[in-house]
């Protein structure tokens, strides 16, 4: 009869081998987790879209019932439609990564819809196409352009690249309408 030299306290090769598979598993789901979540640059991101886009459409609401020139109103009826379409684009990106958005403007932008909303007539019309249409896509051209290269989150990135050329439409179309304005 052989004796087994090997002591109970030595891990057989079956043993390592099960730790090391828990390990290597525990590790990937580990890192697989930190890969879909999101980044603070990214949900900062997704945040401040929601807030600019939500600002455009309540804006450009108000445009749509105060303004009397057909071209502000054309303006205004395609910043509700586009910008509609884009804030359940991205509502749809932030909740599959766990991010709720807010669809109302925050607190900043609604003291700029409301000083606007108490205006008359061209006066009306040239600070909506001044801090809506020119201003507010400026801000919303470098937000996304940065997204578009910064995203950590390819969705993300993906998602502003794809926004950006809109966004770049829509300032040319204010600047436009701004210089229409001011003649």
């Amino acid at each position: 009869m052989r004796i087994s030299t090997t002591s109970s306290r030595t891990p057989s090769l079956k043993s390592v081998a099960i730790g090391a598979a828990v390990a290597l598993l525990s590790g990937i789901a580990i890192n697989s987790i930190a890969a879909a979540a999101p980044g603070a640059y990214d949900k900062q991101f997704l945040s401040k879209a929601a807030d600019a886009g939500s600002t455009e459409i309540a804006a450009s609401k108000v445009a749509q019932s105060k303004s009397s020139n057909p071209e502000v109103k054309k303006f205004a009826n395609t910043m509700v439609t586009d910008h509609t379409k884009v804030a359940e684009e991205l509502k749809q990106l932030a909740s599959s990564k766990q991010i709720v958005v807010s669809d109302q403007p925050g607190a900043k932008h609604q003291v700029q819809i409301d000083k606007l909303g108490r205006l008359e007539g061209q006066q009306f019309d040239q600070e909506y196409a001044a801090s809506i249409g020119v201003g507010a896509h400026k801000e919303a051209v470098k937000l996304f352009t940065d997204a578009s290269q910064k995203a950590g989150d390819p969705d993300i990135k993906a998602f502003a690249a794809k926004t950006l050329p809109a966004l770049q439409h829509h300032l040319d179309m204010a600047n436009a309408m701004q210089a229409a304005l001011a003649k």
